[in-house]
């Protein structure tokens, strides 16, 4: 009886403590901003879109320098951990799509206020960015392409069911849920069951009817490609798919090369057809 209760009792803690701390070990928000796009030598502008309960999200407007104002605006949506800081490498690379950007971080993360992260949150403030394009900014939703990378990505599939129709998006190193992840890091532990923090993207992308470009490197170590490849396969919206040889969790699309630029110029250029 006593090994048979060290037994339960070593296998039930786990499972508490994930259950209990699962938004903990989900969002790993940093609040400190150390870099912004002047240290890549883009022109941006610092904003706060204000939110109902009285906190803002903060957020980057990079404007493309084209005087074309019919082109796509991208709406970029990063993951789980820090925040736009860490975000200069790839928003440099978008931006050299020639299109604007606004980039947000959500409540918890970088000079954003609120509340600590939750799914529904981190939904809501998506939507908050979209109203705000849309009303503030006078853009048209079809011009809007949203792009999500990682956990990000979840959430742009869940934006695009929210709010549109969108232009497109395009998803880079996308898991296909939550659970997925969690059975990876805990195949012991029943997280089907214990996770309500769901991101679950494999179940909603069939749901959408727009274009979209998935990205994933060969390489990445945190969410394997084979999800990506599980996402594109559950699409029915016209997608493509561009595997990175190579490439890990977060240079895929810097290295995603001509078939990932030809992917992203022609959808943004389907906005506006």
């Amino acid at each position: 009886m006593t090994i048979a209760g060290i037994a339960a009792l070593s296998y039930i803690v786990p499972c508490a403590y994930i259950w209990y701390a699962q938004r903990q070990l989900i969002f790993i928000p940093e609040a400190f901003v150390d870099r912004t796009p002047a240290d890549v030598g883009l022109a941006f502008v610092d904003m706060r879109i204000p939110l109902a309960e009285g906190s803002a999200i903060a957020a980057w407007w990079l404007p493309s320098g084209s005087a074309d104002g019919a082109s796509a605006v991208l709406l970029y949506l990063h993951g789980n951990d820090g925040n736009l800081a860490r975000e200069l490498r790839r928003l440099q690379a978008l931006h050299g799509y020639g299109l604007p950007i606004l980039a947000i971080d959500y409540r918890g993360y970088g000079r954003s206020t609120g509340p600590f992260p939750s799914e529904a949150r981190i939904y809501d403030d998506a939507v908050t960015a979209w109203n705000h394009l849309v009303t503030t900014q006078g853009i048209e939703p079809r011009r809007i392409v949203i792009y999500g990378h990682s956990l990000g990505a979840a959430v742009a599939v869940e934006l695009a069911l929210r709010r549109g129709p969108a232009c497109g998006l395009v998803l880079e190193s996308p898991f296909t849920s939550m659970a997925d992840m969690a059975h990876l890091e805990y195949p012991w532990i029943p997280v089907d069951v214990l996770l309500d923090q769901r991101f679950d993207a494999i179940r909603k992308i069939g749901r959408l009817d727009v274009p979209i470009v998935l990205v994933h490197g060969t390489a990445d170590r945190e969410v394997p490609s084979t999800m990506g490849a599980r996402l594109y396969g559950a699409a029915h919206a016209p997608n493509r798919l561009v595997m990175v040889d190579g490439a890990g969790h977060e240079d895929a699309m810097p290295k995603g090369g001509e078939s990932l630029q030809r992917a992203i110029a022609e959808l943004a250029r389907s906005c506006t057809s």
